[in-house]
């Protein structure tokens, strides 16, 4: 006895079996079922066209696009470089200041030693200028401005002393003073755990830590300060050098 269609108020022959609603259908239920599954086919490609298009040309440009959280974490490494700029900076002009107060001081000296010499000339000028006029210089006389001018001009003649100026810089590596530490989960996986806090914490995203210095590493000594120069006594201990250098930065 041959199969009916098993497709509900079909009282055709079934002729082949689909596939799509595992029955037996006859020729006509079965191309209506092609024809579905044809049409179903056009919006998948639709749907598929458009996020190839999204990915293609809407997704190139990532930094419209940037999480806040990113724009965040560029900002702070950002601002940690104009920090140590600054800092840098005023530890420079203080540095600077302190120099031009030594070389002002200097120049100060030798405008004063300059005028000295010129006042001393003026008078033996002037004892030479009453000696000519009276008309009666006596060998004495003579032989004493000789001796003053012999005198002056070795003094004239003395070796200029400048000021023995040092500059000692300490080196440090930048590298050391940040740190960026990442993790690759999702900010709303984040959240999750922050109402939900497990017992051991995780790392913050991309969370910077940083500390601007200038000092030696442990085992080396340091005689100086290298902010504003004070010459540490010997009896200090590196501890309490360590507190001093630290008074002067920011906290």
């Amino acid at each position: 006895m041959a199969k009916r269609c098993l497709i509900e108020t079909c009282k055709r022959e079934a002729e082949t079996y689909c596939y799509h609603c595992s029955q037996d259908v006859c020729t006509k239920h079965y191309l209506e079922h092609k024809k579905s599954i044809q049409e179903q086919l056009h919006p998948l490609i639709d749907e598929m066209n458009s996020i190839y298009d999204r990915l293609n040309h809407g997704d190139k440009d990532q930094s419209k696009s940037l999480p806040h959280y990113f724009i965040d974490v560029y900002s702070q490494v950002d601002q940690w470089r104009a920090d140590c700029h600054d800092r840098i900076d005023i530890v420079y002009r203080r540095a600077r200041s302190q120099i031009e107060t030594i070389v002002k001081s200097h120049q100060n000296e030798l405008t004063q030693k300059a005028i000295s010499n010129l006042e001393s000339l003026e008078k033996m000028r002037q004892q030479l200028r009453a000696l000519l006029k009276d008309g009666d210089v006596t060998h004495r006389q003579l032989e004493a401005l000789k001796r003053q001018l012999e005198e002056f001009k070795k003094k004239e003649q003395e070796a200029i002393k400048y000021p023995d100026i040092r500059i000692i810089t300490l080196k440090f590596d930048i590298e050391k003073h940040i740190n960026i530490t990442t993790d690759d989960k999702h900010p709303m996986e984040k959240q999750q755990q922050l109402k939900c806090p497990q017992k051991s914490p995780s790392n913050k995203n991309l969370s910077m830590h940083h500390r601007l210095a200038g000092w030696p590493s442990s085992g080396q000594v340091n005689d100086k300060c290298p902010m504003c120069s004070q010459v540490f006594p010997f009896s200090m201990t590196m501890a309490e050098r360590t507190v001093h250098i630290n008074d002067h930065l920011p906290d």
